[in-house]
């Protein structure tokens, strides 16, 4: 059962990644009054604010994983150089169970316990979730820096984007699909369709990034997959400062939709910023390619 659980690690990572010490920030929430800004400005605040970094570690990641074939835990190791790797080891009762690494154009699995390896691209992910998932999308969730699941053409991904104040938090919400929630709540069934046939299929997915107003870090980015009935929401909390900048402690993920179902809380310290060239990604001669 544990083994077949540990084959959906990659998928589970990169939803979350898909796919992110020394003082704690405090991570309750200000009760006072906030104040709606600009979607523009919004969206600079968050990106000033984000992780900045050119190496990062993060020596220790407990995972807690749930699906309905039952649970199981291990442990992580992350390093990543920006824009170019991240390179994540995973082990179980200190038993090294496998080795994935992201590149801009490629994703790369060792399974250690079944002795294969996979490569694949991220349509291989993208197709997962129904949404895009790259690269960069991967890194902006460990970076906890704003992101859009739209690729447009014109490089603007946040042109359909909308921002409103909701308890207590700032919102990011792709405009179009805000229309649609209006008319699903409404009960319309003749307008849906109709809708729904002036409608792209990437545009049936409403994007929310929930953002404290104090800190400008992401504390929960939605995807909401309202045309297949599917949704993943990434929860961050227990900010900490690692070297004057905040980072999650905690990262929540939850995958839901009729045929699968998955959840995992993510606990992370040791992190260390220091420059560090072991990617080691080293496949045996003896392990097979997973088609």
């Amino acid at each position: 059962m544990k083994t077949r659980l540990l084959r959906y690690i990659p998928q589970s990572l990169l939803i979350l990644f898909i796919g992110a010490v020394s003082c704690k920030a405090p991570s309750t929430l200000t009760t006072e009054r906030v104040k709606s800004i600009s979607t523009n400005r919004l969206i600079r605040n968050v990106e000033d604010n984000a992780f900045d970094y050119k190496w990062l570690s993060i020596k220790r990641i407990g995972c807690q994983y749930e699906t309905s074939e039952g649970k199981t835990s291990f442990r992580a190791s992350l390093k990543s150089e920006k824009d170019e790797r991240i390179w994540l080891s995973f082990s179980k009762l200190n038993v090294p169970v496998g080795r994935l690494l992201l590149t801009p154009d490629s994703v790369k699995f060792i399974n250690y316990m079944e002795k294969n390896y996979f490569l694949k691209e991220y349509d291989y992910f993208s197709n997962f979730v129904n949404a895009d998932i790259d690269f960069d999308v991967i890194q902006s969730i460990l970076n906890n820096s704003p992101f859009s699941y739209r690729d447009d053409p014109r490089d603007n991904d946040y042109k359909e984007f909308v921002s409103y104040v909701d308890s207590g938090m700032y919102v990011l919400q792709s405009i179009k699909n805000r229309k649609l929630g209006k008319i699903v709540r409404k009960g319309k069934e003749d307008k849906i369709d109709r809708y729904l046939k002036k409608m792209d299929e990437d545009e049936l997915i409403i994007q929310y990034l929930y953002i404290d107003p104090k800190t400008f870090k992401i504390r929960k980015i939605i995807l909401d997959d309202q045309s297949n009935d599917r949704k993943v929401r990434i929860d961050f909390s227990e900010f900490e400062k690692v070297e004057n900048q905040l980072y999650p402690g905690n990262i929540d993920i939850n995958f839901d939709s009729p045929d699968k179902n998955l959840k995992m809380k993510v606990k992370l310290s040791k992190f260390s910023m220091e420059k560090d060239q072991n990617f080691n990604f080293n496949i045996p001669d003896r392990y097979s390619l997973i088609q």
